[in-house]
């Protein structure tokens, strides 16, 4: 290990690595693209950060979730009705934003999120990793040469 790193870059050098082990024992799951179709009918997609479910909605590295219609709940608990144009805060808060678009409005509520350091750049990917060792549980512990 790079001794002048701090603990902190080096703990994150060996979450990449351990990650890194973890997709190429679970590879031969993977699509064309490294995403990967579990058995209720989602999909992970690493790249972008997202799974999409079965019903369409999706799951992004905030742990937030986007429905359909382009509402969006965060981790926090705040959540933008797209519909209706408004967002309705764990506060109480209800604010109506004729102006805002939902891509305006998730990208201010996944900052906030970030802010708090509710953001994970492996939870999609971890997420798939486990997904597909609980389906298929044979799947090897170590790699072999």
């Amino acid at each position: 290990t790079d001794s002048t790193k701090t603990p902190e870059a080096r703990a994150d050098a060996a979450l990449t690595l351990r990650i890194q082990i973890e997709l190429a024992r679970v590879k031969p799951f993977l699509d064309k693209d490294g995403g990967y179709k579990d058995k209720k009918g989602g999909y992970f997609n690493p790249k972008a950060g997202t799974y999409t479910d079965e019903d369409g909605g999706v799951v992004d590295n905030w742990s937030g979730y986007t429905y359909k219609d382009g509402s969006y709940k965060s981790k926090l608990g705040d959540f933008w009705d797209a519909p209706t144009k408004t967002f309705k805060l764990t506060t109480g808060e209800v604010l109506k934003s004729d102006e805002t678009t939902a891509a305006e409005a998730i990208k201010m509520m996944r900052e906030t999120v970030a802010e708090q350091g509710g953001y994970d750049k492996n939870f999609i990917v971890t997420g798939m990793i486990a997904t597909i060792k609980k389906e298929h549980p044979n799947t090897p512990a170590t790699t072999r040469p």
